[in-house]
């Protein structure tokens, strides 16, 4: 066990309209507490004040600093992955993993964000059911992804509300870089206090860490519009920059983390890296990335960037080494693969999956597939086979809606040969978007279809000027860009939304009940080659 030193900031870096930082006042911190510290949560005014919770975990360590190594553990991009499969260890065996290191001398164990939305086991409860596994597990941080917001702002406070009830641990939420925002008036608000601003832990070396956690400006545009009209994602390396003076400076940091939902090449990596003039340190000494779901690893300036993949498939791991002098360097760096772990699985991770299991049944046979419906890059057949249940529904039960076209993005997975469950095509199509009846420009839906998989209903050549009637997704429906004005379908007119027996009928549903209908399926008939699918051939008329 270990006796760790918890300071988390609740004030905010006042932002201007052009999402320029300012300073904060100087504060002091004490060893208790704050009552006001307890959620964290929703979108009140922040404080100048800083609160400061800790947490023995060692009551012999009295904090003298002794050079050394410290490592970091992180896992990013999880995505629901609950059940061991194929290349997937599952949570029993990634809960435990980071359990086991979590308890080490001079470890902290980070999680990159996206870790609720993408299977039957963990969306159904809205990520309550992995929360109480990272409680369990207390990770060091969370660092709020872009689909953490898939259900919206309400279930991120309520899962950051969450406390171990035996512990009474609580994963600090981070949401460094994310403020309020006035959609009408374009105007940037407060710091957002979707999470915490940071967090510092002072190890049992006497290494003193913070954390930062940002998520990718870009990436409001990776989210359902509504559901983040309010917020916006400031630039993660100016916020990242002067959280990292104030973290030296005033909380006396010796080791800086940026804990970052976005890939490397999504920062100004030579500006997070370099030499601050304040502190003459560099602003952070490791970064962990996300969100693009591949294996990387390199170093700049001597600063290691790691994301380990997704779905549970590899965790990163980072070794820094802190001198006498406390110069930190990076002695190791990688991201390795699950399947080389051997780990036994904790018996409370085990209950805990026990209790959540038999609240889900995906075993539903849906129907037989006479081949694998396979994934193409953006070409992908499962989600024409989604493009067409959106056209049967439009003619079966959609009041009579007489569609052009039916417009859809891509899927997560394959659906295999042979049964097709609920359980399979719920993580090929983890969303809960509805299906708008649109009417739209032909240009909109040209440049739209050729980023997106489609069934074609109208056989004639399309027409720029020309307006159709279009079943498409919420998602793009609504998209907006990162300047945040609707981008995909600028000229689009909402006529309807789908539903069956006046209730929603979310595409994934529409989906299940198009393959019920049918029973069997061959794969021959949703290959993105054939007229009525072909991006190329929008401009001719098809038979």
């Amino acid at each position: 066990m270990k006796f760790r030193k918890l300071a988390v900031l609740l004030s905010s870096l006042l932002l201007t309209s052009c999402i320029d930082i300012g300073s904060n006042q100087s504060t002091t911190t004490s060893n208790q507490v704050s009552t006001n510290d307890s959620n964290n949560t929703g979108t009140s005014s922040p404080t100048n004040s800083v609160s400061t919770s800790s947490t023995n975990r060692n009551s012999n360590s009295n904090g003298d600093f002794t050079p050394g190594d410290i490592k970091l553990y992180a896992l990013n991009d999880f995505h629901g992955a609950c059940k061991a499969q194929k290349s997937e260890a599952g949570i029993l065996k990634v809960g435990s993993f980071f359990k086991q290191k979590g308890k080490e001398p001079n470890t902290l164990i980070l999680n990159s964000g996206d870790m609720f939305q993408g299977s039957l086991l963990s969306n159904t409860n809205r990520g309550k059911f992995l929360t109480e596994v990272m409680n369990d597990v207390q990770f060091d941080c969370f660092t709020l992804g872009n689909h953490e917001f898939d259900w919206g702002a309400e279930y991120i406070t309520k899962n950051a509300a969450m406390k171990d009830p035996t512990s009474n641990y609580q994963t600090p939420f981070l949401a460094s870089n994310i403020y309020e925002y006035d959609i009408s008036t374009r105007v940037v608000g407060d710091y957002a206090n979707l999470g915490k601003e940071y967090v510092t832990y002072t190890l049992e070396n006497g290494t003193k860490v913070g954390i930062i956690g940002c998520i990718g400006s870009g990436q409001i545009t990776s989210i359902l519009s509504p559901n983040v009209d309010q917020y916006i994602f400031a630039d993660p390396v100016t916020v990242s920059k002067k959280l990292s003076d104030k973290l030296r400076n005033e909380e006396g940091c010796d080791v800086v983390i940026l804990d970052l939902h976005a890939a490397q090449d999504d920062i100004d990596q030579n500006q997070i890296t370099s030499i601050s003039p304040i502190t003459q340190k560099k602003y952070v000494d490791a970064v962990f990335c996300a969100h693009t779901h591949r294996g990387e690893k390199s170093i700049v300036n001597g600063v290691p960037f790691v994301q380990a993949m997704s779905n549970g498939k590899a965790y990163a791991d980072v070794t820094l080494s802190i001198d006498a002098s406390k110069n930190v360097s990076c002695k190791d760096y990688n991201y390795k693969y699950f399947s080389s772990v051997n780990v036994p699985i904790d018996s409370n991770i085990q209950a805990l999956y026990n209790t959540y299991l038999p609240t889900v049944d995906g075993s539903q046979v849906l129907a037989t597939s006479d081949g694998q419906l396979g994934l193409d890059g953006t070409a992908n057949p499962v989600s024409v086979l989604v493009a067409d249940a959106m056209a049967w529904a439009c003619k079966e039960k959609g009041n009579n809606y007489n569609i052009d076209y039916a417009i859809v993005n891509t899927s997560r997975d394959a659906l295999p040969q042979g049964n097709i469950t609920y359980e399979q095509l719920f993580k090929c199509i983890p969303f809960d978007n509805n299906v708008y009846i649109c009417e739209t420009l032909g240009s909109s839906i040209k440049y739209s279809l050729n980023k997106n998989n489609f069934t074609r209903i109208n056989k004639n050549a399309i027409q720029p000027r020309q307006t159709y009637r279009i079943a498409i997704i919420d998602y793009l429906a609504t998209h907006r860009n990162a300047s945040r004005y609707y981008d995909y379908f600028p000229t689009l007119n909402i006529k309807g939304v789908l539903k069956s027996n006046s209730n929603d009928w979310c595409y994934r549903d529409i989906t299940k009940d198009y393959l019920l209908h049918l029973g069997n399926i061959s794969v021959n008939d949703y290959a993105t080659s054939l007229p009525q699918h072909d991006k190329t051939q929008l401009s001719k008329n098809i038979n």
